[in-house]
């Protein structure tokens, strides 16, 4: 609720030191002049108040500025956010972790057969190369293939899904280093060694 009051805090300030009034804001805005109250004394949600909870838990910030300065905002933001990763490749990342667990689901539900722990092996090396965007389809069409796997056990299918694997890994280890993107990477590691 704090949030909602440096906003409303924020908006009547703006408004003070344009040397408006409620009503006139009112007008400018095409808001109720009792809504511009309520916002300014933070007595109705607006919806931002979402906005910024789910702003604040993803590290972002909400920031009123004034309009000749956005570009220059703009510009900062944007060199600030070229290396956070993109929607698509956030989704990218939470696939293939769904794609590992399959991995582990079928090798623990197939036992023996050698091509089920090859499976795993292979989808769980796929996931230390770095995979485009791009690759976001290949990577949902396998997905697909070890759920039926996984929920209708077939050797064939198994060793046709294993193929698939090997030649998706295949395409990403001779692809162009311009296309990949950058694996995260903790800042230390305990099991490399620089020296």
């Amino acid at each position: 609720m704090d949030t909602l009051i440096e906003i409303s805090r924020t908006l009547k300030a703006a408004r003070e030191g344009k040397g408006l009034s409620q009503r006139v804001l009112a007008k400018l805005a095409g808001v109720p002049q009792s809504h511009i109250s309520k916002i300014e004394n933070a007595g109705v949600d607006l919806r931002v108040s979402s906005l910024t909870e789910i702003a604040r838990a993803l590290d972002l910030e909400l920031a009123l500025v004034p309009r000749k300065t956005v570009p220059a905002v703009k510009s900062i933001v944007r060199s600030a956010t070229s290396d956070i990763p993109s929607l698509t490749s956030l989704a990218l990342n939470d696939d293939l972790a769904k794609l590992e667990k399959l991995a582990d689901k079928i090798a623990d539900q197939y036992g023996s057969p050698k091509e089920a722990s090859q499976l795993q092996s292979r989808v769980h090396d796929l996931m230390r190369l770095p995979i485009p965007d791009s690759y976001m389809g290949s990577v949902r069409k396998l997905q697909k293939e070890l759920d039926k796997v996984y929920k209708h056990p077939d050797l064939k299918r198994l060793i046709s899904v294993l193929d698939q694997v090997q030649k998706l890994r295949n395409e990403l280890v001779h692809s162009p280093t311009g296309q990949l993107r950058q694996v995260s990477r903790s800042a230390y590691s305990l099991e490399d060694d620089d020296g």
